[in-house]
């Protein structure tokens, strides 16, 4: 069971309710109606306008979002139980980290994540990475804020999260075995990712996500060595933080 949380998720969030009501008061018919946009005959109807506000700022399908979320979570947390039952000390980690403050500010930020994303996947990410957390992989670091990488994940787009394990698929193998993660393993073995930077069809596209990537701290570039006979375009490979995401997220292994 989660701990009992108090107090507002989210000030801005929770003045949204007097922006956009939780139900429709006189007049507000006339407002969509006023809202409504038209260029060159394409029309952005009252209707449409009506469907976003409810479908990102109504009570229920906010709550919906977190109910949802809480649920994604509990079937994790499900599946962590039954593969730790049997070990006592596992399981007292694992009560540990769930009545610390840490994970409580965790699923704060995860409901608040949650009801500002009407994408079901997204929501079903930050579940998995709150699930995820309770048994830290070989890539986490120390007291990891995983409030902070869910805020982050809030932020990331399905192509940041292919190219993240594009990056962790070219040197998986060598980072399993090395995970020091020294910087002559990548500048010495990047030909799986020059084969993959390959099959690309808009380089400039895929190391601008890789740029993005490494503004959230989940990878880097390791610079080539100055007596390097053939030098690549770019060596980049994900940071251990952008590969604890990709255990929590089921794409590497933990």
């Amino acid at each position: 069971m989660l701990p009992t949380m108090s107090g507002k998720i989210d000030d801005p969030i929770d003045a949204s309710y007097e922006v956009y009501p939780p139900e429709d008061p006189k007049g507000m018919g006339k407002t969509f109606t006023d809202l409504s946009l038209s260029f060159a005959g394409i029309v952005f109807t009252p209707a449409a306008i009506l469907k976003v506000l409810k479908d990102q700022f109504w009570t229920a399908n906010r709550f919906g979002r977190i109910e949802y979320l809480l649920n994604g979570f509990r079937l994790g947390f499900k599946q962590l139980e039954s593969q730790a039952s049997t070990d006592r000390e596992k399981m007292k980690k694992i009560q540990e980290r769930i009545e610390g403050p840490q994970f409580q500010e965790s699923v704060a930020v995860a409901c608040e994540e949650a009801t500002r994303t009407t994408n079901t996947k997204k929501i079903d990410h930050f579940a998995m990475v709150l699930a995820g957390s309770l048994t830290p992989t070989q890539w986490s670091s120390e007291g990891e804020d995983i409030a902070t990488l869910i805020r982050d994940l809030a932020q990331l787009g399905d192509r940041d999260i292919e190219v993240l394990e594009k990056l962790s698929l070219s040197f998986g193998g060598l980072m399993l075995t090395n995970p020091t993660l020294p910087s002559s393993l990548f500048t010495d073995n990047n030909a799986a990712l020059d084969r993959i930077i390959e099959k690309e069809s808009d380089r400039d596209e895929f190391y601008s996500t890789c740029g993005r990537l490494m503004g959230f701290g989940l990878a880097t570039e390791v610079l080539w060595p100055m007596n390097h006979t053939q030098p690549h375009d770019k060596c980049i490979r994900p940071t251990r933080r952008g590969l604890s995401l990709l255990g929590y997220l089921g794409k590497f292994a933990r």
